[in-house]
């Protein structure tokens, strides 16, 4: 068996050969991907290699070279049983890729040539050239270390698949490009992938928006939790310093995750103890007070490296821009790594996140007439006494299996708990534009818990039938939410001039207006699934999955005066998934899928039953390519997602259900467009993030909503671009990045309140102090655009984007 380690699936057949003609032919349909495509120039071989920077861990022989092959052009060819059982040393430092691979092959008794960028690998007194073969690529989904934006595989699909193999399309946004942008928290990240919106709940949660629809399922390496079910529970203010990298999985996610919104999905993945030490160390100082530090260790704990650890504390204790407001945010990441056997692995962890802040939720409220109040951005209409304590422990769990070199068991469970305090005093009521009154302060209390529990076992493994290769993977999970709010406010509690705020007023001895309590119990969904990817042809490979899901869902609430339940219920939901995937090239596949995914209601109708689910299909054709030795990763996708079966009035049965209208089965909606991506290395030292996203959606069918905007979180255009840009020869030390975040004008349909488009320029530049330090500054709405995030209401919900700011880091690896 022949195998080779780079993170492009090289392609070398002896049987057949695509002429010119025909590629000129199939990529000339292509437009908009090969647009993206021309800004590649293919790199000339040099004379003479620059040294770089390379940190490779200790790990097997295979593990280290597929690690050099991420960090350098190199692409190695072997036979896979030369370096079966070899172990590797660690190398780290700045040198050539060349005088790296030499040290990994020191004492091996392994040699090499080199073509290019082509490394043949051989036993002494071996064969030093390979026939023509087909080479089969392989992909480490790992991005810590790459010194790259662009990832070789994603996880999201419970094995670790090429981003061209995957017939729907996904983002991942690597550990590089997370620290590159100072994206430390996950709404950070999500803010600047690739048609991701965001929008803010009263209460300090996040809602994730793909496609207009919400994001309602969360992966933690790849268990699924519900996590939009709980606002406050979801606001995911925690540190990115222990992840890996996000990966972002847009359209119906049913096969994996049973329930939710065809919008997508998003993998939270944790970085991994490692065998070799190494100690990473980072402090910021920036904005508005802003300070912080982190300190991330890992290493082996016995002589063979069994047992590895990996610890990772972060501080960070900053103000705000807008008077009053600020936070302490302090997090604890702790994960263990154990090799029972050379083919068991168990691992455990623990991440630890404490929230203490002085928030200003709610907003600004505007002029009656919904003009703006032109209030500075720094306005605070809350008190000095508002607070919001947020705790979060995740504990998890996983153990992978190898039965050979095939076939693979792996088992991961999560559970994370959370409590959130709430006291806060915020503003609402429209000002009257000839007495400049009408705005009143409300006081809140918040006392929220939940507590997530999720699991997810499957086996994978590959095998042949006339000789073609097939990919098999089966599992069961299961997810359970149960939860209890506490809400309670004092409506009217003090007058407001919102032109002359006053923090300094008392907290309320009581909160006597509508207090209730609202329960999950409990919100859960299991399901069986199974995907197998069959090779029809050595260039067409056919997805086929599907899943079985049991969901049941019990709200209540428990008010002084009233009460309610809601609950929802579905028995073996079918969710199919096809899929095909066509290699045009080595580089470019073209592919087009069906998914489906459901939505359980709490809606009923007329004789008393609740309505069937929603059900979501997602309808995708694309193409993608992976460029530049899998540098470099692009894609084109059109899409349609067409959702029915949701509840509407109905009107002709009469307002009959408890004095209201009952509900009909009957609203479909619809949201299309077509996304466009690249990521990765487009010229050498020239690493780009950019994507660009155009989305139409309207109800098609709503007695009173129909050929409206369905989704009005969700832009028309959406651009996402961050470039980072290395200096060439004796300013290699330098680096300077730039990008911008832009996108369309949107309307609230209720208030009719306008948010014009707007854009946001970011900026860094860095410089490597030794080649284990480097400093960098930060600059983010570098011109310092005044603009609103959301279209709000004239009531309230108008809140500034944040002005100029600059962040200083100073980052070591040891």
């Amino acid at each position: 068996m022949i195998d080779r380690i780079s993170p492009a699936a090289l392609r070398v057949n002896s049987k057949k050969c695509h002429t010119p003609a025909v590629i000129s032919a199939t990529l000339s349909s292509l437009a908009i991907a090969i647009s993206l495509a021309l800004m590649v120039a293919p790199q000339p071989v040099r004379a003479q290699e620059t040294a770089t920077q390379i940190h490779i861990q200790q790990q097997s022989l295979s593990d280290a070279l597929l690690q050099l092959g991420q960090q350098t052009p190199l692409q190695f060819v072997y036979i896979t049983e030369l370096v079966r059982g070899i172990p590797a040393p660690p190398v780290s430092g700045r040198m050539t890729p060349e005088e790296a691979l030499r040290r990994l092959l020191a004492g091996t008794g392994i040699e090499y040539s080199r073509t290019g960028n082509t490394i043949n690998l051989w036993k002494s007194g071996g064969a030093t050239q390979l026939a023509p073969v087909v080479v089969t690529g392989s992909y480490s989904a790992q991005t810590e270390g790459s010194q790259s934006y662009a990832a070789s595989a994603a996880t999201i699909g419970k094995t670790e698949q090429a981003l061209k193999d995957i017939p729907q399309s996904v983002t991942v946004v690597t550990r590089q490009r997370i620290d590159d942008q100072n994206l430390s928290t996950i709404s950070e990240v999500l803010e600047n992938t690739t048609g991701v919106t965001i929008s803010e709940v009263a209460d300090g949660g996040r809602n994730f928006y793909s496609r207009g629809f919400k994001i309602t399922n969360i992966q933690y390496d790849g268990v699924p939790l519900s996590r939009s079910f709980y606002a406050v529970g979801n606001s995911f203010t925690g540190s990115t310093a222990h992840l890996d990298r996000v990966e972002v999985f847009r359209g119906a996610q049913g096969l994996f995750e049973g329930a939710g919104q065809p919008g997508g999905s998003i993998n939270l993945v944790r970085k991994r103890p490692t065998a070799e030490t190494q100690v990473l160390m980072e402090a910021r100082a920036g904005s508005w007070d802003h300070v912080g530090g982190m300190l991330d260790a890992g290493g082996a704990l016995n002589a063979d490296g069994s047992l590895r650890a990996r610890a990772v504390l972060d501080l960070d204790s900053k103000g705000s821009f807008i008077d009053v407001v600020k936070e302490r945010n302090n997090n604890l990441y702790f994960a263990l790594d154990y090799d029972l056997s050379p083919s068991t692995t168990v691992g455990a962890g623990v991440l630890v996140s404490r929230l203490r802040s002085t928030p200003f939720f709610g907003g600004l409220p505007r002029y009656s007439d919904g003009s703006s109040l032109g209030l500075k951005r720094s306005t605070f209409l809350g008190a000095d006494w508002n607070q919001w304590d947020r705790d979060e422990t995740q504990v998890f769990a996983d153990l992978t299996h190898r039965f050979n070199s095939d076939w693979r068991l792996n088992v991961a469970a999560t559970y994370a708990k959370e409590t959130s305090l709430t006291y806060m005093l915020d503003a609402t009521g429209a000002v009257d534009p000839a007495t400049l009154t009408g705005t009143m302060r409300n006081a809140w209390n918040y006392d929220k818990s939940a507590e997530h529990i999720g699991f997810d076992a499957n086996v994978n493994g590959r095998f042949t039938v006339l000789g073609m290769a097939q990919d098999l993977t089966v599992g069961v999970s299961m997810s359970r939410l149960t939860s209890t709010d506490r809400i309670a406010y004092a409506s009217n509690y003090l007058p407001l001039d919102v032109f002359h705020p006053n923090p300094h007023v008392p907290k309320p001895d009581s909160f006597p207006d509508s207090q209730r309590t609202s329960r999950y119990d409990p919100h859960v969904q299991k399901g069986i699934y199974a995907q197998l990817r069959s090779s029809l042809t050595e260039d067409l490979t056919l997805v086929l999955g599907g899943r079985f899901s049991w969901f049941e869902s019990r709200y209540t609430t428990q008010a002084a005066t009233w009460d309610d339940v809601s609950t929802a219920k579905a028995s073996a939901e079918f969710t199919p998934m096809v899929g095909l995937v066509y290699a045009l090239t080595p580089q470019w596949s073209a592919y087009a899928s069906y998914a489906d995914i459901f939505e359980p209601q709490t809606a009923t109708t007329l004789d008393g039953s609740i309505l069937k689910p929603i059900v979501g299909a997602n309808y995708e054709v694309g193409v993608k390519g992976e460029l530049m030795d899998g540098k470099l990763n692009t894609s084109f996708a059109l899409y349609r997602i067409d959702q029915k079966n949701r509840a509407v009035q109905d009107y002709e049965a009469g307002p009959v259900c408890n004095g209201g209208y009952c509900s009909r089965a009957a609203g479909k909606v619809r949201s299309q467009g077509f996304e466009a991506e690249i990521s990765g290395e487009i010229l050498p030292g020239l690493q780009v993030a950019a994507g660009y996203t155009f989305n139409s959606n309207k109800f098609l069918s709503d007695p009173d909503r129909e050929g409206q905007t369905f989704s009005e979180e969700t832009p028309r255009h959406l651009l996402r671009l961050w470039s980072q840009y290395r200096l060439p020869g004796q300013w290699n030390r330098l680096s300077v990045g730039a990008g911008v975040n832009w996108q369309s004008a949107l309307t609230n349909s209720i208030s009719k309140v306008r948010r014009p488009s707007y854009s946001v320029w970011n900026a860094r530049v860095a410089y490597d102090v030794t080649s284990n330090w480097t400093a960098a500054l930060n600059v983010n709405n570098l011109f310092d655009k005044v603009y609103y995030e959301y279209p709000g209401y004239v009531e309230n919900r108008n809140n500034y984007g944040a002005p100029r700011s600059v962040m200083l880091t100073l980052r070591g690896r040891f």
